[in-house]
């Protein structure tokens, strides 16, 4: 029985115990958070950068598409002659021996290319520091996954949330997958719910009516995650979506929301015989790569499917087959999406606190 069919309320008997005690276990950590917000609203005054930040974070943990978001940003802010970089924690360490960025860092620098500066260092502070010092021409600071990271000041704070799970079972980690107090979101300047198009039009207006009760002065958006491509891992090429039409596939990922992911093969017409999800950040092994081909002959699947993030940790395993593809997804901006974007570019031309 996986964390999620517990969190998520199933799992008889044994899963209502396990939840129990996942309970308890909440309690030190909600005390710990509240304690620590309380410091921030407080006493505790954040550094400064000598340029605008845009905080693009998320109130639960869990993967909610914040990557395609900070590029689609990014790439917005280049389009309007800014000129963004990236900050962020860096999370799970080098995704491959030849760079020093993470899966995350690495999917950003294919989707971004080199005109956009990646920097990852724990300590935001000191990576914004190195930031500036080493690029004087950024004028905008994206700070990736940092809502909860307030000793570095913010001119904007956007927040995320996952349509298919916005408020992580509205339970603080470890029995749910809030990171803080639900009533943090009211901190957001706004909020834009990701993967619109995996609910329905009724379920997207409660929850907008929610977000609009929770961070009354936000704006409000929301984006759809649309596939773009097939990618051979092995050597880059691109494969037309259509090869998954009517094919039976094995879903291999690496990710927060892996459920999501296999939702969307099937949207694409992929027949999912198998699966295999690993902990989010998981780093790839050769033999990893001989289990699943297994797998994917014993089920009768012509292809393995994994995501963009799970392709970069793909790399360093040599003698990949032509048969593991990652599926490429692009963002596609829905309604307020493009304000939340003018919002961010606002703070940047005036470098003030919205």
């Amino acid at each position: 029985m996986d964390l999620a069919t517990i969190q998520s309320g199933r799992g008889g008997v044994l899963g209502a115990v396990a939840r129990a005690g996942l309970g308890l276990l909440s309690v030190p950590y909600g005390f710990v958070a509240r304690r620590r917000i309380a410091t921030y609203d407080g006493r505790c005054e954040p550094a400064h950068l000598p340029l605008p930040v845009a905080c693009i974070g998320n109130l639960t943990a869990g993967g909610t598409g914040k990557t395609p978001f900070v590029a689609w940003l990014a790439r917005i802010a280049l389009e309007r002659g800014r000129h963004p970089a990236v900050l962020s924690r860096g999370y799970g360490g080098p995704s491959a021996n030849d760079t020093p960025l993470s899966d995350e860092g690495c999917v950003l620098r294919d989707l971004l290319g080199d005109g956009v500066p990646l920097v990852e260092d724990p300590d935001r502070v000191r990576g914004g520091r190195s930031l500036v010092a080493s690029h004087p021409e950024v004028d905008l600071l994206l700070l990736d996954d940092g809502f909860q990271h307030r000793r570095l000041h913010r001119d904007v704070d956007v927040v995320l949330l996952d349509a298919t799970n916005p408020f992580g079972y509205d339970r603080l980690l470890p029995r749910g997958l809030l990171r803080e107090p639900i009533e943090g979101l009211a901190r957001a300047h706004a909020v834009v719910v990701t993967r619109a198009e995996r609910v329905t039009q009724a379920e997207l207006e409660r929850l907008d009516a929610r977000i609009a009760r929770l961070a009354p002065r936000a704006r409000r958006a929301s984006v759809r995650t649309r596939a773009r491509a097939l990618v051979r891992v092995a050597d880059g090429t691109e494969i037309r979506l259509s090869a998954l039409n009517d094919a039976a596939v094995v879903a291999w990922a690496g990710i927060g929301n892996p459920r999501a992911f296999v939702a969307g093969l099937e949207d694409l017409g992929a027949h999912v015989v198998a699966t295999r999800f690993e902990r989010d950040h998981y780093a790839f092994q050769p033999t990893d790569v001989g289990e699943m081909l297994h797998t994917a002959k014993a089920a009768g699947a012509a292809l393995v499917v994994v995501t963009r993030k799970d392709l970069v940790k793909l790399r360093r395993v040599p003698g990949l087959p032509e048969t593991i593809v990652a599926l490429d997804i692009e963002l596609e901006p829905g309604p307020g999406a493009l304000d939340v974007a003018g919002l961010v570019l606002s703070a940047a031309a005036a470098g003030l606190r919205v």
